[in-house]
């Protein structure tokens, strides 16, 4: 499932209500960006009326962040019997989001929520996004590739802070090359053995180290 393709799921009327309206913000989003997002606007593009809108949402920026959270729900990784792969993949998700408009979506909406009363949204996506991929790290500790009180976020900021700083600071391309390396550093600093390292694209974590150690 692709990002901006809200994950539909089942409920009746309630359900597919949300599912339009999760559409219709993000297609809001990415055609007039957060200025035209409002409750109007969505209202008009979902088909549903203002008042049902106000009933579920405080204010517009709960509507947008939901949308969102649920618009990303999408990248995370079938369990690959390798902690090293399913990382890659989510990261390789997460670098395509980037590259494209909903990644500027995404990082317009986090910079204007950021320093606000509305800041707590922020946390919201953070908190969900640790959720949907809790399964990667439950995996590869019962696979003993990590420790049981390894620290997720800790972890997971260390994989994905290089993608978001290389996309829109940098302006460089994320590779798949590029990619191997963070998953190297990171199955270096945190799993318990090698094993985390099998089958994780090319080549293993050591050679990943040794790509590293090497690079200027």
């Amino acid at each position: 499932m692709g990002v901006g393709e809200p994950t539909k799921r089942p409920g009746g009327r309630t359900a597919e209500t949300t599912r339009r309206v999760n559409e219709a913000v993000v297609q809001l989003l990415l055609q007039g960006g957060i200025a035209g997002c409002t409750f109007a606007a969505v209202a008009e593009r979902a088909g549903v009326e203002r008042s049902t809108l106000y009933r579920r949402y405080e204010d517009r920026w709960m509507m947008m962040m939901d949308a969102t959270i649920a618009s990303v729900e999408g990248l995370t990784s079938d369990s690959s019997g390798s902690f090293a792969t399913d990382l890659k993949a989510i990261l390789s998700g997460g670098a395509e989001t980037l590259s494209g408009p909903f990644g500027q979506v995404v990082l317009a909406l986090a910079a204007a929520l950021r320093g606000t009363p509305r800041e707590f949204h922020i946390h919201r996506f953070w908190e969900s996004r640790m959720e949907q991929i809790g399964p990667m790290f439950d995996a590869a500790i019962a696979r003993g590739e990590l420790p049981e009180d390894v620290n997720r976020a800790e972890l997971f900021t260390f994989a994905v802070g290089p993608l978001y700083f290389r996309s829109f600071f940098a302006a460089q391309a994320v590779d798949e090359d590029w990619i191997d390396r963070i998953v190297a550093l990171v199955c270096d600093r945190y799993c318990l053995s090698r094993s985390a390292g099998a089958g994780s694209g090319r080549g293993s974590i050591a050679a990943g180290r040794a790509q590293h150690r090497s690079s200027p």
